[in-house]
């Protein structure tokens, strides 16, 4: 039986707390990405996994602090992916004309093969709007206009697939 108490002490809070924990979500960090509807999402279902929801004093207090470090680790995990991509498109672009030899030109051809394999197992949208972006130089909005997909979907597949490209290069 405390099951079901549980589970309509939870409902009430989600009914409570939703529509506020969204908008302070989106006052605070915009309207994503990460869209403030799915960090609020997340915090509940975090929230959910506690267990007993009455024994938290402050469960709005507890929800938006939640909700918070979501966006922020989401920012932080971001910000290492785009850093690293920027690094090695520096080291390719800035790399000195002298220092072209035999050697580095193998290493680059290496390099590029891993890249352009990488590309062909990425999932159709990151391919799509990776192809956009970095290719035709299309920015976020008009990858929206020309898809019909939201801003949130165009930046989390532009990031997979930055990661995953990442990835492929430090292995």
């Amino acid at each position: 039986m405390a099951g079901r108490s549980n589970t309509l002490a939870f409902e009430e809070l989600y009914r409570s707390y939703w529509k506020d924990l969204c908008r302070q979500l989106r006052r605070a960090f915009g309207s994503g990405p990460p869209e403030p509807e799915d960090v609020a999402q997340a915090a509940f279902a975090r929230f959910a996994e506690l267990g007993d929801p009455e024994q938290v004093r402050n469960p709005r207090a507890l929800l938006l602090v939640t909700a918070r470090n979501i966006i922020l680790d989401h920012k932080r995990r971001n910000g290492r992916h785009m850093a690293y991509a920027r690094t090695i498109q520096a080291e390719l672009i800035n790399a000195p004309h002298n220092d072209i030899s035999p050697e580095r030109a193998l290493i680059d051809m290496e390099r590029l093969e891993i890249v352009k394999r990488a590309i062909d197992t990425l999932p159709h949208k990151q391919k799509v709007v990776l192809s956009l972006h970095r290719h035709h130089g299309y920015t976020y909005q008009q990858i929206v206009a020309e898809t019909g997909w939201s801003y949130g979907d165009v930046y989390r597949q532009m990031e997979a697939a930055l990661a995953s490209l990442a990835s492929a290069l430090k292995r």
